[in-house]
């Protein structure tokens, strides 16, 4: 019998996946999508991540501000938010603190409240800023931040960090 009369009863067949066996792994797939992944991609885990950047550009903002302008601005850091204010006294002492820096992007006060469950951890709040007009970072009294401050970011146990160099002006 040669190879092509031959019967084959492989080619006849059917190989694959049952329906109920497409449908059960259809439904796995279901109730790990409901259950597992908004675990993993809620938005509150990202809230202290987007707190951090957000002070490290107010930070370097405030910093550059008063490189540029020659006076020296101030940043607020509380427990639930921080705010940027101008030396209303620019250049005459004794500094004066009470004018509101505007936020570049819609003109209002230059102030963020953190979102719920976000709050400052370390150093203890309220804490002030100062960037000179040399761009270095001192604390509300003048005297320059020597060692590097390290400011922590908390919530639901995940701490964020950032770090500030007084000496230097670097924001990282």
């Amino acid at each position: 019998m040669s190879r092509w009369s031959r019967s084959h009863k492989d080619l006849h067949q059917q190989t694959g996946f049952s329906l109920v066996e497409l449908i059960t792994v259809i439904i796995i797939l279901g109730i790990l999508s409901a259950v597992a992944l908004p675990r993993f991609f809620r938005p509150a885990d990202f809230e202290a991540r987007f707190v951090v950047d957000d002070m490290k550009l107010a930070m370097q903002f405030a910093q550059k501000r008063a490189v540029n302008s020659g006076c020296p601005v101030e940043v607020v850091l509380t427990a639930t938010g921080f705010q940027l204010w101008g030396d209303s006294n620019c250049g005459s002492s004794p500094a004066n603190f009470n004018a509101v820096i505007k936020h570049p992007s819609d003109g209002g006060a230059f102030a963020v409240t953190f979102p719920t469950g976000v709050s400052l951890i370390s150093p203890a709040p309220p804490l002030t800023l100062r960037f000179t007009t040399f761009g270095t970072i001192t604390d509300g009294t003048g005297v320059q931040y020597n060692p590097p401050l390290t400011v922590q970011i908390s919530q639901a146990g995940m701490t964020r960090t950032l770090t500030v160099n007084g000496s230097t002006g670097l924001i990282e």
